[in-house]
């Protein structure tokens, strides 16, 4: 510095020449986050594995059970994450209150994606749906609360607002596609085919003999109604028979447990036990021509499905007969837990690959490749009639087919698949009102 200050005098402004080296010193992209900096609630779901759930905010637990449910439809779920509205739609008044819904499902979804606090509260998605939909702004006129509403009808409402905001992307994923044949039970010649008829789930109607949801199923495949004949020019009764020419890769099933009963002013309840299958076969639901591919798919799925089975045990029985005691490296729980899903995310690939080898090559966009579906989400309720009680959803792992999540507001909690079969009705418990299926082998 010495040498400087004889060079240069004090007070006088130097320029400095050359070239910064960027690369060695530079600010994080990213700012690293430990757990000892977040908040109480976020460490808790650093710990946890438990995803989370919803909290109550007042007769809103129908909401929160039908948000798990979509939450769990993989299609529906990256739409929603991936949506991004744009300036010409924002523009259309019609649309402008389904695309806010869809926004704050977004918002909803990401919240439990990230699991970033302990419970997510859907606010203002709330006021959104009771603005675009005034049903479930009803209050009771005497306590002047809001009242409790239908999970179903919320479900049917969701899906007809992403149609809306979604268009043909989100209809070729999750319609099924009918082939309709109405005819006169008087007149053989009368009879009307049409082939585009869609619908977004299917019903199980329950009379006093359906013990299985697959005979309610077939039984509201086909209905007998009175209408005027356009070539007689009198009343006849018509058989309404549908055949299924197209299945989705995720089916909804609705059970017709809710009904008017006008002494009561209210929906009642079927409290009827009918029994539901984790793995659901659709075949005898479909046009001759379409069931033969889709049976010949099935076979084949389950033949791989039978080779996977038998690795597994092969895979466990080699594990009981290892020595543990020869391995060097420690896992802490974490490590051993990722290295866990690790393994089983490679061997789920692995078999999705074998899938795919015998998908046939020409479906339609959302098609499920064959007519076999397995049970992952379950909408209960528990109550005497839609505008009371209480509802719940109960969800399967992605990694365990043999764990499931009961989602009971902002409690969730792990339960057996034998805890699922007891949700099949028979009282005024938890009964099965929606079930959620996946395309198997997807």
């Amino acid at each position: 510095m010495s040498n400087l200050s004889s060079v240069i005098k004090e007070g006088s402004t130097v320029m400095l020449l050359g070239t910064p080296d960027e690369s060695l010193i530079a600010k994080p992209a990213k700012q690293s986050k430990f757990i000892e900096d977040l908040a109480p609630e976020q460490q808790f779901q650093h710990v946890n594995q438990l995803p989370i759930g919803f909290q109550n905010m007042g007769n809103t637990c129908y909401m929160n059970a039908t948000l798990q449910a979509l939450y769990r439809i993989e299609p529906l779920r990256e739409m929603v994450l991936e949506y991004k509205p744009t300036d010409s739609s924002s523009g259309r008044t019609a649309e402008e209150p389904h695309r806010k819904i869809v926004i704050e499902v977004k918002r909803c979804f990401e919240n439990l994606k990230s699991k970033s606090f302990k419970s997510v509260m859907p606010m203002v998605l709330l006021t959104a749906l009771r603005k675009c939909y005034p049903q479930f702004a009803e209050r009771d006129s005497q306590s002047g609360f809001y009242k409790q509403q239908d999970a179903e009808e919320l479900f049917t409402q969701l899906f007809q607002t992403m149609s809306i905001v979604f268009g043909d992307k989100f209809s070729d994923q999750f319609n099924i596609r009918f082939r309709t044949t109405i005819k006169d039970t008087n007149n053989e010649e009368d009879v009307k085919i049409t082939e585009d008829e869609n619908d977004v789930k299917l019903q199980c109607h329950i009379s006093g003999t359906t013990n299985f949801l697959k005979n309610g199923l077939l039984e509201s495949l086909h209905d007998k109604i009175e209408k005027r004949s356009e070539i007689t020019g009198i009343n006849s009764i018509y058989s309404v028979d549908k055949q299924i020419t197209k299945l989705p890769e995720f089916l909804t099933v609705q059970y017709v447990r809710f009904f008017w009963k006008r002494s009561a002013g209210k929906k009642s309840k079927i409290l009827r036990k009918v029994v539901f299958p984790f793995q659901l076969d659709v075949s005898d639901m479909l046009s001759p021509e379409y069931a033969k591919s889709k049976i010949q798919v099935r076979d084949d799925f389950r033949q791989i499905d039978k080779q996977r089975i038998e690795k597994e045990n092969e895979n466990k029985k080699r594990k009981l007969n290892s020595n543990d005691e020869t391995q060097s490296i420690v896992l802490t729980p974490r490590e051993k837990y990722e290295t866990e899903v690790a393994l089983v995310e490679s061997e789920k690939e692995h078999w999705r690959q074998e899938y795919i080898k015998k998908t046939p090559k020409d479906l339609e966009p959302g098609e499920n490749p064959s007519c076999l579906y397995e049970l992952v989400g379950v909408i209960t309720h528990q109550g005497a009639n839609s505008e009371s009680g209480h509802y719940q959803s109960f969800i399967r792992d992605d990694i365990d087919e043999n764990k499931w999540y009961n989602f009971n507001d902002d409690k969730v909690n792990v339960v057996s698949k034998e805890k699922i079969e007891t949700l099949a009705g028979g009282g005024e418990s938890d009964s099965a009102l929606i079930l959620i299926f996946k395309g198997f082998g997807l």
